[in-house]
């Protein structure tokens, strides 16, 4: 009798173990999926490809303010414009983190980060001029990198899928403007 009641403490023991790893696979793989996108999220910053999209914003309003210059009838379609743009922006961001995951893994985009956030990458950014002959060479060994070669690898591809999204956005982005402010 008392083997049979530990014999069931014990199975009881092994299927709480098992429960409780079922219940903690899913967060694991959870917090992982959401670390894989913040990094992506963050590579986009970082990369200068999220400032494209601010500044294709702006010149959107820019066009849009000749087109349909500020009056009462549209001044709150403007206010909402331009009170808009980090929203739009971040829309588009959530639009491009599928394509990098479908295209790098989340060790490439570790490495790309690393590369962006170094001194090179950030001079690549922002002036060109201003790199030595030292950051070229950390720019060609990135680009010579395995990472470096799959980015060179699938720019055809990244371009053809982010032009997709891009006019999808920039679409939406045009024709709800257009109906904000065309109010006469």
């Amino acid at each position: 009798m008392r083997l049979l009641r530990h014999f069931k403490k014990q199975i009881m023991h092994h299927i709480k173990k098992f429960l409780f790893c079922l219940l903690l696979i899913p967060m694991v793989f959870s917090a992982q999926e959401s670390t894989y996108t913040k990094d992506i999220a963050d590579y986009l910053d970082n990369n200068g490809t999220m400032l494209q999209y601010e500044f294709a914003y702006g010149e959107l309003m820019k066009m849009l303010g000749s087109q349909y210059p500020k009056n009462e009838n549209n001044a709150q379609g403007w206010e909402y414009l331009e009170g808009n743009k980090s929203k739009a922006v971040a829309e588009m961001k959530i639009l491009l983190i599928p394509i990098y995951q479908a295209n790098f893994t989340h060790d490439e985009i570790t490495k790309m980060i690393g590369f962006y956030q170094s001194e090179a990458g950030i001079l690549l950014l922002k002036d060109r001029s201003k790199m030595t002959e030292s950051h070229k060479e950390e720019l060609n060994d990135f680009y010579n990198s395995a990472v470096g070669q799959k980015i060179i690898s699938k720019q055809e591809v990244l371009s053809e899928e982010i032009s997709k999204v891009s006019e999808s956005w920039s679409r939406y982005l045009y024709e709800t403007s257009i109906s904000l402010l065309n109010n006469e």
